[in-house]
């Protein structure tokens, strides 16, 4: 079978400008990392230039997999690499197929963007992968007008995302949400010494959202531990995947909620005006910014989601204990997951069940079989190719 010629557009690190730029070419050709650097270093705000987004692991994970497709033969090209992409963008017509991934089309799209020209030229289907679907939403979906992308790629659910692109039309919108990585997140021995852990960061500019779920959540389970006699581990920061997956393999379980916002929105309006709200009352609550922008919403449309992180556990072994929830209809309740109601008034119950080896033993179990047989990277690249080619 003839493999596609592929040309895998991603970003090393945040799309940000000439220095940016400048920092990746020259990383990249002298292979420099974060992994040989002595702790002290390696977790300064000096050695974010190093680690790109070794820390998202969800951006890599989606990279590799359309990488080592034995259906593509794929060329990856950095869009920060200021050598690498004028050279891929002049070869643009020898392709089969062309796709943006969410690291050159998620935080910034000011470096992809600059190739509107020549993706316009190629000969092949376009298949763009937008991250952080809750912000940036009228410069994305012009993107995909303007290049007349063929295919667009969501993590939302499938109605949701829909919506969310209608004005795309006629470009196919495609149901991709996160998934398992088996190679780096499955089980370690040694001892699970944390009851409840988390690592993690809150979302820029949070009160846009329009919801505290996961930060409430994670709130609560710090104050009540004790009460319930569990230990927790609970920190804001980000790992990079080894060290994320080294973690989850010390907790027996992990907290969380859906991802993203209740209230998308194709011309972020909202978003934009609560963030200038905050930034002219910095002193402003989260009750009050909801009363003012989001109590009288009219006709929602939801943009909450399964992610990564609720797949990454899954791999390891560790429970999870999760808001109630949809998931993309994926994770089903107190079958891969102890649900929590939003107004935590099953929480004796929850931790009741948690406490119990046996049945989180059986839960894990159940979680990881159904994953791996239907969530993987692997399968998701599969359908996405099923579809484009």
């Amino acid at each position: 079978m003839r493999r596609a010629r592929t040309l895998l557009l991603y970003a090393r690190s945040v799309p940000a400008g000439l220095l940016r730029s400048l920092s990746d070419t020259i990383i990249s050709r002298l292979h420099l990392s974060t992994s040989r650097l002595p702790d002290s270093i390696r977790r300064s705000r000096y050695a974010m230039w190093l680690e790109g987004y070794s820390s998202l692991s969800y951006v890599n994970d989606w990279r590799d997999a359309f990488a080592g497709s034995p259906r593509l033969s794929a060329d990856l090209c950095n869009i920060n690499d200021l050598l690498d992409m004028p050279r891929f963008m002049r070869r643009i017509r020898d392709y089969d197929l062309v796709v943006v991934l969410h690291s050159a089309a998620g935080d910034s799209m000011r470096q992809v963007r600059r190739a509107t020209a020549a993706l316009d030229s190629r000969r092949g289907p376009l298949v763009v992968f937008f991250g952080n679907e809750y912000a940036g939403m009228t410069e994305k979906i012009g993107f995909a007008r303007d290049v007349g992308a063929e295919f667009i790629a969501s993590q939302l659910p499938i109605e949701s995302a829909r919506w969310l692109y209608a004005a795309c039309n006629p470009a196919r919108v495609l149901a991709s949400p996160a998934a398992l990585n088996p190679t780096v997140y499955k089980t370690a021995e040694g001892p699970r010494t944390i009851d409840i852990g988390f690592r993690g960061v809150l979302y820029a500019n949070p009160f846009a959202l329009g919801d505290e779920e996961r930060t409430g959540l994670l709130r609560f389970f710090v104050e009540g531990a004790r009460s319930w006699d569990l230990v927790t581990d609970i920190n804001f920061e980000r790992y990079a995947a080894a060290e994320w997956a080294a973690f989850l393999n010390r907790c027996r379980g992990v907290v969380g909620a859906e991802s993203g916002t209740y209230y998308l929105e194709r011309d972020d309006a909202t978003r934009r005006a609560v963030i200038e709200y905050v930034g002219q009352h910095p002193n402003a609550t989260f009750d009050e910014v909801f009363e003012l922008f989001f109590a009288r919403y009219s006709n929602p449309v939801s943009g909450k989601a399964i992610s990564s992180r609720h797949f990454e556990p899954v791999g390891t072994k560790t429970c999870q204990i999760l808001l109630e929830g949809d998931y993309n209809g994926i994770l089903q309740a107190d079958r891969d997951y102890i649900s929590l109601s939003k107004d935590y008034s099953n929480i004796d119950d929850v931790v009741r069940r948690f406490r119990d080896d046996g049945y989180r033993s059986e839960l894990v179990d159940h979680a990881l079989e159904h994953v791996l047989a239907e969530h993987t990277y692997t399968h998701r690249v599969n359908r996405v190719l099923d579809e484009v080619l």
